[in-house]
């Protein structure tokens, strides 16, 4: 009987193929991310602080909120300058503090004077050129 070869040959593959396919998945990763708006701020104190300030009282569960949210994140930029842009969100113990303390309820969306003077609440749903328009007005842009 003849004995076979019970050792098999172990191949030595290069790391590089996989080193690269990492390093290019982070890279899309990272430029995928950074290309994401970035985040509201949820610091209800600047209110009164000097800027004018739109905010949203934000609930996940109510479509409306959402749209108003996007909305907001269209315009935006163009308002960044004159205008703080703040989020007091519902689910979280600070935003639900706050929307109590001031009678808010959820998709309420709150124009404030610099000196923290509530201009104008809505609760009705808002497009760009809408909301654009309120801002020009009440702000007097």
């Amino acid at each position: 009987m003849q004995r076979q070869n019970t050792k098999t040959v172990i191949s030595r593959r290069s790391k590089w193929p996989k080193l690269i396919t990492l390093g290019l998945i982070l890279m899309i990763t990272f430029f995928a991310v950074s290309l994401l708006p970035r985040g509201f701020s949820d610091d209800t104190s600047i209110i009164g602080k000097g800027t004018p300030v739109l905010l949203l009282v934000h609930d996940d569960n109510i479509l409306q909120s959402g749209e108003t949210m996007a909305v907001m994140n269209k315009i935006r930029n163009e308002y960044a300058e004159r205008l703080e842009f703040v989020v007091a969100d519902i689910n979280t113990p600070e935003g639900r503090a706050f929307a109590q303390r001031n009678g808010y309820m959820p998709a309420a969306l709150v124009f404030y004077s610099a000196d923290g003077q509530n201009l104008q609440t809505r609760y009705s749903s808002q497009t760009v050129e809408s909301l654009q328009r309120e801002l020009n007005t009440i702000f007097q842009y």
